[in-house]
């Protein structure tokens, strides 16, 4: 993935559309998105445990699993559990937003692409040719 922060807009490459996205807005601390864990799982191996994508469903919804989209091209599925950050405190705030060493770098980063959550108040919109970003890739790592 890439990323880059300039002004309150960040750069991202979305894994499930293959996209670069350009993220814009601030965190409005909703909460919604420090709610669920979020999984992506490798497809052929995992359906080779199982007879059927229905199959899969039935089974991941006895364990409070979510199957919420696939990428066949890149052989991935995405699984959605509802279980909440222990960081996450009573008023939806980020109990360790403000020490970047105890806030984990995916927590940063997200959200990188829409998930259609209507609390969030980041936007996204595809870069195109036109809208190139600067970025210095020592930075992403």
């Amino acid at each position: 993935m890439c990323e880059v922060k300039r002004d309150n807009i960040i750069c991202q490459f979305s894994i499930r559309s293959n996209k670069l996205l350009i993220r814009t807005g601030e965190c409005n601390k909703c909460g919604e998105c420090c709610k669920t864990l979020n999984i992506t799982v490798v497809r052929d191996v995992t359906l080779s445990q199982h007879k059927s994508i229905k199959e899969l469903e039935l089974y991941l919804s006895y364990r409070g699993i979510c199957l919420v989209g696939e990428n066949t091209a890149r052989n991935q599925l995405f699984y959605s559990i509802n279980i909440p950050c222990q960081q996450l405190g009573p008023e939806n705030e980020c109990k360790v937003h403000q020490d970047s060493e105890a806030k984990p770098l995916l927590c940063h980063r997200y959200p990188i692409e829409p998930d259609n959550g209507k609390e969030c108040s980041y936007q996204f919109q595809p870069s195109t040719p036109l809208n190139s970003i600067e970025f210095d890739i020592a930075r992403t790592k």
